[in-house]
């Protein structure tokens, strides 16, 4: 490994995709107009533009995503305003840097309470590492609470090229689209790698 060379994680960004503001300042309301408009046209039913508009500033301003490198929302139906979050992060892997710990590091970082776990050992192209697959319960609301059932697929995984480990997450709440998300997440893992940075 060279210690000189520098990497950049990339991932697939299929359509539907629309990248986070993360780790910006942004007014999370206007941004949100104009990715609604950006998506679906100028010529798009106000209604829609503002449905859209409306669940991408929520899920952008949401806490839940952890401070990743970078997120998208993945628009399953604009016209419902229906929305997946996929999410990378970047981790030390200080101590995590074998199979059978990514568990633990997991554990630590995005700490969960599932209602069900599934967990199996994966050979992604970026490197070796697990998938965890969760449905959560989780409270929404401020005033009256409730419980909304949450699913989750989570891939951890040890690229050769650097120290560090890397998560992949995707996150939705419209369960009756688990299937076809859990293909796509399921794509967007196996598009995870590390390219090296030339210098110019």
């Amino acid at each position: 490994m060279n210690d000189d060379m520098v990497w950049q994680c990339l991932i697939a960004e299929p359509e539907g995709s629309i990248r986070l503001p993360v780790g910006h300042d942004a007014e999370f309301g206007e941004w949100s107009k104009k990715a609604a408009r950006d998506h679906l046209g100028p010529d798009a039913p106000r209604s829609e533009l503002r449905e859209l508009a409306a669940a991408l500033a929520r899920v952008a301003a949401t806490p839940d995503l952890g401070d990743p490198t970078f997120a998208y929302a993945y628009v399953i139906d604009a016209a419902k305003a229906l929305t997946a979050v996929y999410e990378v992060h970047d981790y030390d892997g200080d101590g995590y840097r074998s199979v059978e710990r990514l568990r633990d590091l997991l554990g630590e970082v995005l700490p969960s309470f599932p209602e069900r776990r599934t967990v199996t050992e994966v050979q992604l192209p970026a490197g070796p590492g697990v998938r965890v697959q969760e449905l959560l319960a989780v409270e929404t609301g401020t005033l009256f609470k409730k419980k909304t059932m949450t699913e989750t697929v989570t891939y951890a995984v040890i690229p050769p090229q650097v120290d560090n480990v890397l998560v992949f997450r995707m996150t939705w709440t419209n369960l009756v689209f688990g299937e076809a998300l859990l293909e796509l997440a399921q794509t967007l893992a196996e598009s995870l790698e590390l390219a090296e940075i030339k210098e110019s």
